[in-house]
């Protein structure tokens, strides 16, 4: 079994995505629209699309937007959305993977506290979420 990586997504990730998202939603992703978005967002500094691998198959993606915030101190927060591992790794420290890489992403753009985004009908994101 090969170490699970955790990089940044990059635009060949697109298919390796659409595969997460079609699990994820039921749904086959429009490729060319993803790519070109998936570039859009790589290229704004206050998002990050942080991917899994193991070997070279994508396994698991979550993306973290940093926000501006008009309350208090006006303090930066991180909106963590689109948190997809493939059932197979489910249960094995993916997510954990993944939450750490955009916990430090929103540490470098000095988020004070995070918002997770799940659909209420998601019990399984629930079951795994930290209390």
């Amino acid at each position: 079994m090969n170490p699970i990586t955790i990089r940044k997504a990059e635009s060949d990730d697109v298919a390796g995505l659409s595969e997460l998202f079609v699990d994820f939603n039921g749904k086959e992703s429009n490729l060319t629209a993803m790519k070109k978005q998936l570039e859009v967002i790589s290229a704004n500094p206050d998002y990050y699309v942080a991917v899994a691998y193991d070997g070279d198959r994508v396994i698991g993606t979550a993306m973290g937007i940093a926000c501006y915030d008009l309350v208090g101190d006006c303090n930066s927060f991180l909106l963590i959305e689109n948190v997809v591992v493939l059932p197979k790794y489910q249960g094995q420290g993916v997510g954990k993977l993944l939450m750490q890489a955009l916990e430090d992403f929103g540490e470098i753009n000095h988020c004070k506290y995070v918002i997770l985004v799940s659909e209420s009908k998601r019990e399984s994101s629930l079951e795994h979420s930290p209390t």
